[in-house]
């Protein structure tokens, strides 16, 4: 009987327990929090939005004071890739662009797509207007243009040409496994996907297809189609393991016609979300449209190159201004692909320069970062012509933009504070992304779910931090934020004069 009774109340209160938040872990009781973010060991957690922050204010309790900033990369000098006069398929220089680190062979490999319609189908020659070329570096700086014996062009057999057109040929989007190092590929995938092969590659000619490559120059084609119509600009495949699905972000050509003659049918000049839960199949899903231009905006857009990192969606959105037809890039974030953070005022990253320049017409990113080292570097292609001109030309240039380092929040000449939503911890060291210079300092506390202090973590115990790192491992008088493993907390932090990037659960070494 005293059994049974027990058992009987032990089913009344389970369903009390849990609305009350309660949790039973390893006999203790613990309050579970109804809205806290779960980390992984050693992925960055990154303040590009207010996803990890709870509040953020100053000691005037002001939290606008405590501002997100953008900051822009800088150019690296001239064009890194021009137009060679001996090499005549390069006669209109150089168009949308993809870029890999290859690590086994230790070299840059850049894919650009050039153009020749007045050759286009003629005897030796591609059958579309397009070609995609390759260029190699081993330091991303210095680059040279393999001769080849994959495509020829009319009587020249040996050129840097890995794949001519059928009908178009854009540039490649290379698909690598996940791996580590000091030079490494940001948007990587799960080395399942390429399915034994070392390169897998996604690129539109006419549909959209992968190919597969074991050397990264000699390309079979065409081994599955993806999307069986047409978008005519530079996109690229996104694995996204939280919702167990390949994405790519275009222009919703399927839906929308996009012919001035017919206004109804609408525009298609905007960014479309279409997903699949397998890649190597023919993606059947219908658009949906994620980001519609605005009144802040450029007339259109021009598409969007998307790589995943630190749980973050970084989209290279291009703004078609319609007088000039100039184009720019705007960097743009997202947690689940569907809604997106706009930059203030639509500010550019990435920037044409003086008209005139090699650059001062259009400007278009390549489709991924290449990490090196406390860097990032983004290749871009740059036009000294608007998109309507037909005699502009292009070059492939470089910026630099410190890693992790597009947005920050910041501190100034006051005491500042920011504290994180609840935060299961998963176990190791915590490492800030930060500068904290001219005077300038990080500390940070550990806390309950109530703001508590957690004895031995507090600002006192906290060693300040103050310098540039990317990666500064937080001490607390020898205390270990490993011992707080599995558990609800929150991570405060007190700054003055300085910038927070994000910070990482750093596996004990």
């Amino acid at each position: 009987m005293w059994l049974r009774t027990r058992i009987r109340w032990g089913l009344l209160l389970a369903p009390l327990a849990l609305c009350l938040g309660v949790a039973l872990e390893a006999g203790t009781q613990e309050e579970v929090p109804p809205l806290y973010r779960t980390l992984q060991p050693g992925e960055p957690q990154l303040f590009v939005d207010d996803y990890l922050v709870e509040n953020r204010y100053t000691e005037t309790q002001i939290s606008a004071d405590v501002p997100h900033v953008w900051h822009s990369p800088k150019k690296h000098g001239p064009p890194l890739i021009t137009l060679d006069p001996d090499k005549p398929w390069e006669k209109h220089g150089m168009g949308y662009t993809g870029v890999v680190y290859d690590r086994q062979a230790k070299l840059h490999r850049i894919y650009y797509q050039v153009w020749n319609p007045e050759v286009a189908g003629k005897p030796g020659y591609p059958k579309g207007h397009y070609s995609t070329c390759v260029a190699e570096s081993k330091d991303g700086l210095r680059w040279t243009k393999p001769l080849l014996d994959a495509v020829p062009w009319g009587e020249t057999l040996r050129t840097n040409i890995v794949v001519k057109g059928e009908r178009e040929g854009k540039a490649l989007h290379v698909l690598t496994p996940e791996h580590s190092g000091p030079i490494r590929n940001l948007g990587s995938v799960p080395a399942e996907a390429l399915r034994g092969h070392r390169f897998v590659a996604y690129s539109c000619d006419q549909n959209h297809y992968l190919h597969t490559s074991e050397d990264g120059l000699r390309w079979t084609l065409r081994q599955q189609r993806i999307l069986p119509y047409r978008v005519d600009t530079f996109q690229t495949v996104v694995h996204d393991p939280d919702r167990k699905e390949w994405v790519i972000f275009g222009r919703p050509t399927n839906i929308f016609a996009g012919n001035l003659e017919h206004p109804k049918n609408g525009n298609i000049r905007m960014i479309s979300r279409v997903s699949s839960p397998e890649l190597w199949a023919e993606w059947n899903s219908v658009p949906s449209s994620v980001i519609i231009p605005d009144e802040g905006d450029a007339g259109r857009f021009y598409g969007m190159p998307t790589f995943r990192y630190g749980g973050v969606y970084w989209g290279l959105l291009q703004h078609l201004n319609q007088r000039p037809q100039s184009i720019e890039v705007e960097l743009v974030f997202s947690r689940d692909g569907f809604h997106w953070t706009r930059t203030p005022q639509r500010r550019k990253f990435l920037s044409v320069d003086e008209p005139g320049t090699w650059d001062g017409g259009m400007v278009f990113s390549a489709d991924r970062v290449i990490e090196h080292g406390d860097e990032w570097w983004l290749y871009y292609s740059g036009h000294n012509g608007y998109h309507d001109a037909k005699d502009r030309q292009g070059a492939i240039g470089l910026v630099k933009l410190r890693k992790e380092g597009a947005v920050s929040l910041q501190a100034r000449n006051r005491p500042s504070y920011v504290v994180t939503r609840p935060l299961l911890w998963p176990g190791g060291e915590l490492e800030i992304n930060a500068t904290a210079t001219k005077g300038g300092s990080v500390r940070v506390r550990v806390t309950d779910l109530r703001r508590n202090p957690l004895p031995g973590y507090g600002y006192e115990e906290s060693a300040p931090f103050t310098g540039d790192a990317v990666r500064h491992r937080m001490s607390w008088h020898g205390r270990k934020l490993d011992d707080l493993k599995g558990r609800y907390l929150r991570l405060e932090f007190q700054f003055q004069r300085a910038d927070l990037y994000g910070f990482v659960a750093a596996p004990n070494s």
